[in-house]
Order: C-alpha cells, then structure tokens, then sequence
C-alpha cells in the first residue's frame, strides 16, 4: 500500500515537472486587432487625450471614431511632447490625422508639395505620384499629418487635405 502512493506520488510529481506552464494571463476573449489609430499611439476618450496634451488641437470637423495619445514627434518622451491622433470618416473613406508640436523636428525626409496659404510646409507621405497622406507644418510650431486608411486616390487626399486647411488646419 504504501509503495502505491509513494509510485503515485512520484508519477504526480513527475507530470508536475514536464507539463507545460500555464501563459501568464488568459485571453478574455477573441483578440481584437488593433486599429490603424492604435497601432500608433494609446487609444482613449477625447476628452483624456486632449487633457493629457499641451497644445491645442486642430479639429477634424467630423465624427471622431476613435482618439489616441502619440508618442512625441520629436523631443523626450514627456507630455509635452506627445501628440494626438484622430479617426474618423468622410466621403466613404476613413481618415487618420495625427498632431503634435513640432519642438524641432523636421518633415524634410518626406517629397515637398506646392504651398499651401497659411501652411509653412507642405509634403507628401509616400511619395508624389500616389501619396497616401500629406504631412504639413503650422506657423505656430505644430505637425500634421493626413493619411487615408485604405486606398485613396491622390485626388481623394489633396480634396480632404484642403479642406482642413479651409477649416482652419494651419493658422
């Protein structure tokens, strides 16, 4: 008897030692892949986010869908630094548009477009032929970015950068 439960312990210890650990934490559900938005920064409300900066934001105009923290343009990862990311959707096609202050940093890796009034630069994210985004720098020290989600055409993106601008995206 007592050589049955000293071999059934063993065996007990035995598949202890070689069973696999456990992962750390358990999905609670289906894995939810993260959105184009919160692939580049922390996804929260607006009104945390736009607390959490130290600028004033430009305003889409638009039915913000999602809003994140981004990781500074340039400069120390302080708040100060830290940008903020709108999604949201126009004309069927759904758009990013990304802000930070510029504290030194430069969009000059990027093809320069034509100015734009009131713009102090203006460049294209992907290239001039088939942009998939315009980037632009402000007269008071900020960095916008556009990018369409998806595929829009360069005609598409232009007509929506515009009329950001009309909007007020560079004063």
């Amino acid at each position: 008897m007592r050589r049955r439960a000293l071999t059934a312990l063993l065996a007990g210890l035995v598949c202890a030692v070689s069973a696999t650990p456990a992962p750390a934490q358990l999905p609670i559900g289906p894995a939810v892949p993260l959105s184009p938005l919160g692939r580049r920064g922390f996804v929260t409300d607006r009104a945390a986010a736009e607390r959490a900066i130290a600028f004033r934001p430009f305003d889409p105009g638009e039915r913000v869908t999602e809003v994140a923290l981004l990781p500074p343009f340039h400069g120390e990862q302080v708040s100060a630094n830290e940008g903020i990311g709108y999604a949201y959707a126009r004309g069927g096609t759904p758009w990013t548009l990304l802000e930070w202050p510029r504290r030194g940093g430069s969009l000059d890796a990027f093809p320069p477009l034509p100015a734009e009034a009131r713009c102090a630069a203006v460049y294209a994210i992907g290239g001039r032929a088939k942009p998939r985004g315009i980037a632009w720098t402000t007269p008071h020290g900020l960095v916008l970015a556009l990018t369409a989600e998806g595929s829009a055409a360069p005609g598409a993106i232009h007509a929506e950068f515009r009329r950001l601008v009309r909007r007020g995206a560079c004063a």
